[in-house]
């Protein structure tokens, strides 16, 4: 509904309960105006009134719990929806709603069992399907989600936003390289297809609502595919391409203080926010007015941390239109992503021009493909030499890595094997990273290391889905190594100190040769704990290797699966070596942490790359002034 008609439907709402105050679906139907009109902390206090009027009105338990979700209280929409459902237990809106409310919390489980309640009380219900759909693809069955969505078209055929989310579906744990061959294959092909057709979508963000994600971990250039996806995200929506009025004219006065503006949507304690924080307090303010955008979410001690470090912090809505104009109030010089391709929503928003100078960063280690994205800051210590062709963006190389990162404490309390279900001998290999960074091409070296280590396990970290992953992966290894899968062991999530102390315990700390750990390096170098790395040839491969070069170091990055394996073992095996690498490592792992330099980089870049746009250029490989 449009603005006019529904502060016109609220004003006839209001005028009714000024007739009859214990109107309860007056209240309900006002309460779900004011959701309409973004308005969800007033929809919560109408629907309550109502309530308070009629205690088993299910319509205004299950429309609560609408306002509540919107406002990410997750936990008491699942209690509203459950009221509902007391009274009206074929209500199927609200085991529907309930679904969504639960995979907020993460619970797809039970998620799932609500999707499929209100397809069983409506069995052509769509949008139930698509969720339903989009709960299998993050449990990692893909093959389901997509089965699901084929259901959910065969009801909306027209939905366009659906069938292209349907074609961007990828798995989350691949089965073989031949899959990941496979299904990029497909991918690409349907992407092509979709192109050409005369598709129209109103709001990708909701519409379609997934980002190109899991390409990164494929080991392959993703330009070529991330632009096509790009292409056809700007065909569908051609507004998505939305520019800010002060960026369509280069009239502009020299400006002594240049207004940049930090946008994710993961500023809090996150690898984004440990990445992002130090540069955010540390940009010279006589140069620089530093804006920070939060669109709603998690908040926590960091996140408090990095918006006092900010001069301005202001809200956004997950409403593109709407905060396309919030963004443009500002008329910043310079927009700064430090990760495009996690949140969906923030992907879709980075498609406008916002700034005339806007930047992508690592916090997502590949290429966007988005024409509006001009620089991504990179380093020297990262790429190859002809790593240019492997973004779309202008590769900007810095000195240093480009983070100012607060070195890890070490854990006061002393954590032994026993605290986290290990056995008390043996090597222990670890490694920390998410399950989906884990390329099946690595699987052979893997299950070699522990064929010539018999008594060595291989350590690896557990989802946070219910296992699913997990499962998945078992199923991978027992056909790529099956005679040594019992030398596999998954311990669970677990809270940051004790998951150091985990890396203290490490024997060696196994670096993934198509995804290479970086918040996780950073942690892991902190504690002393030595990695073996082996670089490849996209960045996103090479940033344990970089930590090692920024410290002065290279006898752990191995070239080729025989030195991956040999320092493996040596390091497990040869006590000496190791204590001498743990040396090296607490002697320079200082040149890692809280560099300034990097700043000053920042700074000379930002201000060279405004300055090219004022004269209507684009820096090409440039010297930035430190």
């Amino acid at each position: 509904q449009s603005l006019e008609l529904l502060d016109e439907a609220v004003a006839h709402y209001q005028k009714a309960l000024a007739i009859k105050p214990d109107y309860a679906e007056a209240y309900n139907n006002l309460g779900a105006a004011f959701q309409e009109l973004e308005k969800p902390d007033e929809a919560v206090a109408h629907h309550q009134k109502a309530l308070a009027i009629k205690p088993d009105y299910a319509e205004a338990y299950s429309n609560r719990g609408g306002a509540l979700t919107e406002l990410g209280k997750f936990d008491e929409a699942v209690v509203n929806y459950h009221k509902a459902l007391s009274t009206k237990s074929n209500f199927a809106e609200a085991h529907y709603n309930l679904g969504n409310a639960l995979k907020g919390l993460g619970k797809l489980d039970e998620s799932i069992a609500s999707y499929r309640k209100a397809l069983s009380i409506r069995p052509n219900y769509a949008s139930a399907y698509n969720n339903l759909g989009n709960a299998h693809q993050d449990q990692g069955r893909v093959d389901e989600a997509i089965k699901q969505m084929d259901m959910a078209l065969s009801y909306k055929p027209g939905n366009a936003g659906w069938r292209i989310r349907r074609a961007l579906f990828l798995p989350v744990v691949p089965s073989s390289q031949d899959d990941i061959e496979a299904r990029r294959d497909t991918l690409s092909k349907a992407v092509a297809a979709l192109i050409k057709e005369n598709l129209t979508v109103q709001n990708p963000a909701l519409d379609t609502g997934i980002t190109n994600f899991y390409l990164a971990y494929h080991g392959r250039n993703n330009r070529s595919l991330m632009q096509d996806i790009s292409k056809l995200h700007l065909g569908v929506c051609p507004k998505l391409s939305y520019e800010a009025k002060h960026c369509q004219s280069r009239q502009r006065a020299k400006k002594d203080v240049l207004r940049i503006g930090f946008l994710s949507a993961y500023f809090r304690d996150h690898t984004i926010g440990k990445l992002t924080r130090g540069i955010i307090q540390h940009l010279s303010r006589d140069l620089f007015e530093v804006i920070i955008f939060r669109p709603p979410g998690k908040k926590d001690h960091m996140s408090e941390i990095i918006d006092k470090a900010a001069d301005k912090v202001v809200s956004l809505h997950k409403k593109l239109e709407k905060d396309w104009k919030t963004i443009e109030e500002q008329e910043l010089d310079i927009l700064f992503y430090p990760d495009i391709g996690m949140d969906s929503y923030m992907y879709y928003l980075s498609f406008a021009r916002l700034a005339p100078v806007q930047v992508v960063t690592w916090g997502h280690p590949d290429t966007t493909g988005i024409p509006n994205i001009d620089y991504f800051i990179s380093s020297e210590l990262l790429e190859i030499p002809d790593a240019s062709s492997h973004y779309s963006e202008q590769l900007i190389r810095l000195t240093y890595l480009p983070t100012y990162y607060f070195r890890p404490e070490v854990p006061e309390k002393s954590f032994i094997r026993h605290d986290y279900g290990l056995p008390d001998k043996g090597h222990l290999y670890m490694c920390p990273q998410s399950l989906f960074k884990f390329h099946p091409g690595f699987d052979e070296t893997l299950g070699e290391l522990l064929r010539r280590d018999p008594d060595g396990c291989l350590v690896l970290i557990g989802d946070t889905i219910g296992g699913y992953w997990k499962r998945l992966f078992y199923d991978r290894f027992k056909r790529s190594f099956p005679d040594v899968m019992e030398q596999v062991i998954f311990v669970p999530h677990m809270p940051k100190e004790k998951y150091l102390g985990l890396l203290l315990l490490a024997d060696v700390v196994l670096d993934i040769p198509t995804f290479s750990g970086g918040n996780s390096s950073f942690e892991a170098l902190a504690m002393g704990a030595p990695i073996i790395t082996w670089p490849h040839d996209f960045m996103r491969e090479r940033v344990t290797a970089a930590l090692y070069k920024q410290m002065g170091l290279n006898e752990l990055i191995a070239t080729d699966a025989n030195t991956y394996l040999t320092l493996a073992l040596r390091l497990a095996q040869d006590a000496d070596f190791k204590r001498r690498m743990q040396a090296d490592i607490e002697a320079n792992v200082h040149k890692l942490y809280e560099r300034h330099e990097v700043v000053g980089e920042m700074e000379g870049f930002f201000m060279a790359a405004y300055e090219a746009w004022n004269a209507g250029e684009t820096l090409t490989n440039p010297t930035i002034p430190k």
